[in-house]
């Protein structure tokens, strides 16, 4: 059982790690007009294969609300579907929730006008999109080669 916890961790620390050297040093900025610019990264892949991997505890909310269950599919297809969906949940979720939390900041922390934060908000839906299905893509992949290398 400790040995268990001691890989979970170890694998919980790589992840974020991974996640934050993506954001750091891997990200590409796309102008978005009005002077602000959206950023396309692949560092939510590592949140989600961190939840699909880990499990509620350690990972993240597309696996803590109940979708997959991985651990107790025992069919390919079927495992690898439940990933899919875990990841593409997880991932409208971030895509929802960013803006908004963004778009609330702006108004009601730093009382910027509602357009400015508006644009905010969407220029975030729209870069958080599209990296997130480049995000969900490269989770599902990674997932399928762990689960084939180490026996996952």
């Amino acid at each position: 059982m400790q040995e268990q916890q001691i890989r979970k961790l170890t694998l919980a620390g790589m992840f974020a790690a991974l996640a934050f050297a993506c954001f750091s040093y891997l990200r590409i900025e796309i102008p978005m007009g009005m002077g602000l610019t959206g950023k396309i990264y692949v560092g939510h892949a590592f949140i989600l294969l961190s939840a699909l991997v880990l499990g509620a505890r350690y990972g993240a909310l597309s696996r803590a609300i109940g979708l997959g269950h991985l651990d107790r599919l025992t069919e390919d297809r079927a495992r690898l579907r439940a990933a899919a969906l875990a990841s593409i949940f997880g991932s409208m979720v971030n895509v929802i929730t960013e803006p908004l939390i963004r778009y609330s900041f702006k108004v009601f922390i730093l009382g910027l006008p509602q357009p400015i934060a508006y644009v905010s908000a969407i220029n975030c839906a729209v870069s958080m999109a599209v990296s997130n299905v480049v995000s969900v893509v490269l989770a599902v992949v990674l997932y399928r080669v762990m689960e084939k290398s180490i026996g996952l």
